[in-house]
């Protein structure tokens, strides 16, 4: 064959992608797959969670007296109101470390609040008092003062805050790296109600911005999408450069 029907020798497109360009197509779009579908699974959560704090709101506001609570308590009657009348205990006041409001480093104010049933039972309930600024000294937590005698406050249920994975177990002191009911209830030697309540209004109630839960969940959204573009663009790329110029049979 001279070189003149070598250059004139047609030629076509064929499928022909590579091993290795396969495999890190396919593990590079199923791993964005993978965080679309998890930022899909959050986005779902916030909306079911500001959907039962919407329930929650327009329910009428509960009586101690009444509640009868379960382990699973704090997850039933989430964001449901609560109006407590009892008395706060002055040396059961704890610091929630690690609490940032507006780029300020400070401690979440939680401290058992002693509420008696028309029964005579005494019941203790975690409150959640708000937020408080970090003094500059480390070791030095800053002053709170406790109302005394009984008051009326009012908030709304909720769970513990979760638990960093990164943070130190608990040493006994005011300061808490994270908050476990059943642990502070062994510490007090008696019973915690399952629940905290995220104080509103009333005595001894320090201010602070509570976010409602699931007002992000389109950003949810947006990196959904953002995580399936991802794959699929990897993907487009792999098929076109999969299809090499091969000479006619």
């Amino acid at each position: 064959m001279s070189s003149q029907e070598v250059a004139t020798t047609p030629r076509r497109r064929s499928f022909r992608p590579k091993l290795w360009a396969l495999i890190l197509t396919v593990a590079f779009a199923a791993i964005n797959v993978r965080l679309g579908n998890w930022q899909g699974e959050r986005a779902e959560y916030k909306i079911g969670q500001q959907a039962m704090l919407q329930a929650a709101l327009t329910a009428p506001a509960l009586t101690f007296d009444k509640l009868q609570t379960g382990a699973d308590t704090g997850v039933e009657l989430r964001y449901r109101r609560l109006s407590l009348t009892g008395a706060f205990v002055a040396d059961e006041l704890f610091y929630v470390d690690n609490r940032i409001v507006d780029a300020k480093a400070g401690y979440g104010l939680l401290q058992s609040f002693l509420v008696e049933s028309a029964a005579g039972e005494r019941r203790t309930v975690l409150v959640d008092r708000g937020w408080i600024k970090a003094s500059g000294i480390r070791a030095a937590l800053p002053v709170v003062d406790t109302p005394s005698g009984y008051v009326t406050i009012s908030g709304r249920i909720n769970t513990p805050p979760s638990r960093n994975p990164g943070t130190f177990d608990n040493d006994g002191g005011q300061r808490l790296n994270y908050v476990n009911v059943r642990e502070l209830s062994t510490r007090l030697k008696r019973t915690v109600e399952p629940f905290i309540l995220e104080q509103a209004t009333g005595a001894g109630f320090v201010e602070v911005a509570r976010p409602l839960p699931g007002a992000s969940f389109e950003k949810n959204r947006g990196y959904q999408l953002q995580w399936y573009a991802f794959a699929a663009m990897a993907v487009s790329i792999f098929l076109v450069l999969s299809f090499r110029k091969v000479d006619a049979a």
